[in-house]
């Protein structure tokens, strides 16, 4: 353990357990109290050193990735998604998985599945309750739960789909839950049964990687050719020694992209709405632009990138509140990161929200202003929601076109409401936090167009 007088100063032990709770309100406080740069202590686990300086944050994304470990900062996410996943490796071993994941997250790979967004946002509208307040967030995570089944994963509705389906869906409850939570603490990964926690999680893991082992087995014999799901990407991707990914580390990375991209972008379009519904002006603006754009006619994927300001209200949501509020590379040796002399063994963690809150580079901060995204282009050190560096977020082009498809026909589709006397604070689920109470809504009428 690194020695506590090297180390910045920072809230006792006990006061950490607030940003569990109140996340956004303890790094306020923290940022307050000790500036630029704090250290966290969490029960365990080596010190986390905050900082919010874009110069280190800069230094952080340039520097060595064989000294500044991602995948062992990270490493408490692993409850369920296996060793093997990219987002648990280091160095030349995450490099080389990473380049090959990378083609499935491209532009025109990305565009291929708007419609399966599209089918998956307009089912899920459809099923909404009208002038009854329900919680919006669980049927955001329903739409990008049905997107990676179909995108992501390659099933359709026939009885292998169905089963998947149901078995991910008990996972999911289970990992985003407070156990979920318990469940990074490698502790609380007792198997005792079927009747214990993560008994059940074990269980259900076993029943969904038999399903996964079988399809994998079925495509390989199969063939690939004609499908454009990232799984059958995956199956046919080779190394530069021209061997395949085994079906071990295909089955973690399915796992990362369901269980990480599923419940960060369906948290991400919860607080988007959430904006919406609180800044008026802003959504009528945002509707003008989707119905101009549309004229009528389904969104298709040569109209997605017309949506500007829609892309740019999310933007502005992910600033504001952003679902994973920071980063984190554990140092593999001593290092100096913006004049600050750091210890081996503690983990550095660029805090995104309170990056994204600095008001050098981001006038009047609190305020919610879309057109801050109009007006000007900002670096990768200043607004990071999705990371940064060789760690960026490789699904970030994925999210970010799933989510203005999304926000577009909800606003083509549906007027949506706040509920009288809600406020909208931040509770974790998964990895991520989202919206208290699930945002409850009101939808007060559908549009005809």
């Amino acid at each position: 353990m690194p020695p506590s007088d090297t180390l910045p100063p920072g809230p006792a032990l006990f006061a950490t357990f607030d940003f569990i709770r109140n996340p956004f309100r303890f790094l306020d406080e923290c940022a307050r109290r000790y500036g630029d740069w704090f250290t966290v202590r969490v029960p365990g686990v080596a010190p986390f050193v905050f900082t919010s300086d874009p110069t280190a944050v800069r230094e952080v994304f340039l520097g060595d990735p064989g000294s500044l470990h991602a995948g062992d900062a990270n490493r408490p996410l692993g409850a369920f998604m296996g060793e093997r996943s990219s987002l648990f490796l280091d160095g030349d071993e995450h490099l080389r998985q990473r380049r090959l994941l990378l083609p499935a997250f491209h532009g025109e790979q990305v565009a291929s599945h708007a419609d399966a967004m599209r089918t998956a946002a307009d089912s899920a509208i459809a099923s909404w309750p009208i002038r009854q307040p329900f919680p919006i967030h669980p049927q955001m995570r329903s739409i990008t739960f049905e997107t990676i089944i179909r995108a992501v994963f390659g099933f359709a509705d026939d009885s292998t789909g169905a089963g998947l389906r149901a078995l991910m869906k008990k996972l999911f409850e289970l990992y985003s839950s407070r156990l979920g939570t318990l469940f990074s603490l490698p502790a609380m990964r007792i198997d005792a049964g079927p009747w214990s926690p993560w008994g059940r999680a074990v269980k259900l893991t076993r029943q969904i990687d038999a399903i996964l082992h079988a399809e994998f087995a079925r495509r390989r014999k199969e063939g690939v050719e004609g499908r454009a799901d990232v799984l059958s990407m995956l199956l046919s991707a080779r190394y530069e020694d021209g061997q395949p990914l085994r079906d071990a580390v295909v089955r973690d990375e399915m796992y990362t992209l369901m269980l990480a991209g599923h419940e960060t972008t369906a948290a991400t379009m919860a607080w988007v709405i959430n904006r919406l519904l609180t800044n008026p002006d802003v959504m009528d603006r945002a509707r003008a632009e989707v119905l101009s754009v549309l004229n009528g006619a389904p969104l298709d994927a040569s109209q997605v990138g017309k949506l500007k300001y829609v892309e740019a209200t999310i933007n502005e949501t992910t600033r504001l509140d952003p679902v994973v509020p920071n980063i984190g590379r554990m140092l593999t040796r001593p290092q100096k990161i913006a004049g600050h002399e750091l210890p081996a063994g503690v983990t550095i963690a660029p805090c995104i929200y309170l990056v994204h809150r600095r008001p050098e580079l981001w006038p009047n901060p609190a305020q919610f202003n879309p057109d801050r995204f109009l007006d000007s282009r900002q670096t990768p050190y200043t607004f990071l929601p999705f990371g940064g560096g060789a760690r960026r977020c490789m699904g970030a082009a994925f999210a970010s076109y799933q989510m203005r498809i999304v926000i577009a026909e909800i606003l083509s589709r549906v007027e949506l409401k706040p509920v009288d006397g809600y406020k909208a604070s931040a509770t974790r689920r998964g990895i991520a936090f989202a919206p208290s109470e699930g945002l409850p809504v009101i939808a007060a009428a559908r549009s005809k167009s």
